[in-house]
């Protein structure tokens, strides 16, 4: 049973004798009893390291204990607080002050919102990037909005309102504000590590958009697209299996997703969209075969998705596993389904007793 040793059942059939077979297990339980891999406790302890690190991210924005009376700047205390000197105000301000100065340096300053034409509306993939552009440019200008009246509420300069209250308790918290949870995420994630992924999926944007304004839509399915960097990654897979269906004349249901790894886009086939950033957890990819493997994950190369029309009746060559595709490692939001090969050797039911999974966003999750 995978790596380990392997567990016989025993001959008795007496109550004594499965009791005595028990007792003269051996103390030390591997994993591979259950069909997990020798490393899974590595596995969780990672996991649980994750979370820790998150909740001491958030531990280092808020004061030090002696500043803990401060805190009660929820009841307004931050009108008081705005008329003291600069060098007077409490620690929780003053760091909130350099670090918000710091996430507006993050941020990109602007994003470009797509034009439409006649011809480019009739483009899934268009009006897809439209979409997700327009919510970006918006998101981004209450984003950068509320960073630059928090820098000068905190120096002064400007009044607070109840708005403004609850985003600057929410920052100093190391939380989210709730009005720029616009798209999913895992819960629990600190302002900084949102800040940095935000930022990520806005420069993305960026190249979408500019990739539209050099060269039109077609240019969009030239474009390399991080998938878990997208606010609605299920429907980019959706307007990708329109696209191909109407430049074909195809019905969808005639359409199959194939899904190759480390492979390069060929030149001038346009039912061919290049994914990056996905990662595969509890197997390796090599030659485009999955096998099993210690590791925790690895990181995929380019990955084309590839719609074909199928015939009923369609069987494929190789071994297939159909593995999940969850947004992030948290396993919460499940995207899609894909068809992989399997090495020679490797049984399908031990990636499913493994948990193999693909995700797309490793940056926050």
């Amino acid at each position: 049973m995978g790596q380990g040793n392997v567990i016989t059942m025993p001959d008795g059939i007496r109550r004594d004798q499965f009791l005595n077979w028990v007792e003269s297990l051996s103390e030390r339980q591997s994993p591979t009893w259950l069909g997990l891999p020798v490393n899974a406790e590595k596995v969780l302890l990672t996991t649980r390291g994750s979370d820790m690190i998150a909740k001491l991210l958030k531990m280092q924005t808020l004061e030090d204990d002696e500043d803990e009376d401060e805190l009660a700047y929820k009841s307004a205390s931050v009108e008081n607080a705005q008329k003291k000197e600069a060098d007077g105000r409490p620690t929780w301000m003053r760091t909130l002050h350099n670090s918000t100065k710091a996430w507006l340096k993050l941020i990109p300053a602007t994003l470009q919102t797509l034009r439409r034409t006649v011809e480019n509306i009739k483009d899934p993939l268009y009006r897809y990037f439209e979409r997700e552009v327009n919510l970006g440019a918006r998101l981004l200008l209450d984003v950068r909005s509320d960073l630059e009246d928090v820098v000068l509420i905190c120096k002064g300069e400007k009044k607070q309102t109840n708005y403004h209250r609850s985003i600057i308790s929410d920052l100093a918290k190391g939380i989210v504000p709730s009005n720029w949870r616009r798209y999913t995420f895992p819960l629990g994630i600190t302002v900084i590590q949102w800040i940095t992924d935000f930022s990520e999926r806005i420069a993305q944007l960026q190249a979408v958009s500019k990739a539209t304004t050099n060269g039109g839509a077609k240019e969009l399915k030239n474009v390399p697209i991080w998938l878990g960097g997208l606010f609605n990654p299920e429907a980019y897979i959706t307007a990708t299996r329109q696209c191909v269906a109407q430049a074909n004349s195809w019905s969808l249901e005639e359409l199959t997703l194939d899904v190759t790894i480390a492979d390069k886009k060929q030149a001038g086939d346009d039912c061919v969209f290049v994914v990056i950033g996905l990662k595969l957890q509890g197997a390796l990819c090599t030659n485009n075969e999955l096998q099993l493997t210690s590791a925790i994950s690895s990181d995929l190369s380019t990955t084309c998705l590839r719609w074909i029309k199928t015939q009923p009746g369609y069987v494929l060559n190789k071994p297939m596993i159909t593995l999940p595709v969850y947004l992030n490692a948290t396993r919460s939001e499940l995207l899609f389904t894909v068809d992989l090969a399997m090495a020679k050797g490797q049984e399908e039911h031990n990636f499913y007793e493994r948990g193999v999974a693909l995700f797309c966003s490793a940056t926050i999750g």
